[in-house]
């Protein structure tokens, strides 16, 4: 059940991370979804919980686990999965970039992209090091795990399935489309979606992880492409469901040309509980900081445009928004990692966690 509808504020910049509280010395937060987004509010949470502390992997190791969708068929991924039948390394290489700090040079050396003019082209190095993992242990999970002790992650990342799995997307007009890469490109509204195949299940340990969550963070990132294809492995929104967690979705700053053309945040938010109904969102965060006015003419001419929070309506339909300066800086409009994670840690500890610790 949601909490009762309220809209507050919260101000990243001034709250306390709540590493002090009492109530919760063993948060656990769980974030889901893919694309730029998930890699934001990790680089966030990484900062937010383990910065001030003395690292403990037997404590610490599953108190942030990134929960990250493997249906992308594109670039460098996309031409791995072919050959390999093995599901999409680059969102998880992300996941890990964003969780590792140690070590610079190695992260450098993970997000290495070759040049043209040789079979490796386009390929990440990170992507062909996790192909060759999964080839040696036989799990895609397992190698995730091995890359991250390789780049000393603070956290866990997990592929939200390890099948290989394709998105299908039922257009307005009762077109099917084949393939994430397809999405953007369609150019009509997306009625529905689906993986093939359909009964793909999630990763047993992100279902363990979602159910023992205090925090589980969904978005931002591609509607679509990101959060929804996380949510459709058979058992994760059950998951969510089952869970005592606090569920926050973090609203995107931008629509996405050919993926939520004209959406408001009202959209955004019954797009997701379309495709999972009994899934709880409690909080929406939403940024309240102003674009640079070059930012939308910039963005305008690509096809993109602010996302309307419908702050109003979003607490009519039983939702808390919870609204604040998350914006980053830089000429990109992106939400700020720091501020995120401050703002996620606060609806944890002040927001009231329903999780037993």
């Amino acid at each position: 059940m949601a909490p009762p509808s309220v809209m507050t504020s919260v101000n990243p910049v001034a709250s306390s991370n709540g590493l002090g509280d009492p109530t919760l010395p063993d948060l656990r937060v769980v974030a889901v979804g893919g694309g730029t987004g998930l890699p934001t509010v990790l680089r966030g949470l990484r900062a937010a919980l383990f910065e001030s502390r003395a690292w403990d992997p037997e404590r610490d190791q599953t108190r942030l686990t990134a929960i990250a969708t493997v249906a992308d068929d594109g670039s460098s991924s996309g031409n791995l999965r072919a050959p390999y039948r093995l599901p999409s390394p680059g969102d998880i290489r992300n996941c890990l970039l964003a969780l590792a700090g140690d070590d610079p040079e190695m992260s450098d050396v993970f997000d290495y992209r070759f040049p043209g003019g040789s079979e490796v082209a386009g390929h990440s190095l990170g992507n062909l090091i996790l192909t060759a993992l999964t080839e040696l242990e036989q799990d895609v999970s397992k190698a995730v795990a091995r890359v991250g002790r390789m780049l000393s992650i603070r956290g866990r990342v997990l592929p939200a399935t390890i099948q290989n799995v394709t998105l299908h997307a039922e257009l307005s007009d009762g077109t099917v489309i084949e393939g994430e890469s397809c999405i953007a490109s369609a150019r009509s509204p997306i009625r529905r979606l689906r993986l093939h195949p359909a009964n793909a299940a999630a990763l047993p340990e992100a279902v363990d992880a979602l159910e023992k969550a205090h925090l589980i963070v969904i978005g931002p990132g591609s509607l679509y492409s990101s959060l929804v294809a996380t949510l459709l492995p058979r058992g994760l929104p059950e998951a969510i469901t089952r869970s005592r967690a606090r569920v926050v979705h973090v609203m995107n700053l931008m629509t996405q040309p050919g993926e939520t053309d004209g959406h408001t945040g009202v959209d955004h938010l019954m797009a997701i509980r379309r495709h999972a109904p009994t899934m709880p969102i409690h909080d929406i965060l939403v940024n309240t900081a102003p674009l640079a006015p070059e930012q939308v003419a910039r963005y305008g001419a690509l096809g993109a445009a602010p996302v309307p929070a419908d702050a109003a309506l979003l607490k009519a339909l039983g939702h808390r928004v919870v609204e604040g300066d998350l914006l980053g800086t830089g000429d990109e409009v992106r939400h700020d990692p720091a501020k995120l994670g401050r703002a996620l840690l606060t609806l944890a500890y002040r927001g009231g966690s329903r999780a037993s610790a």
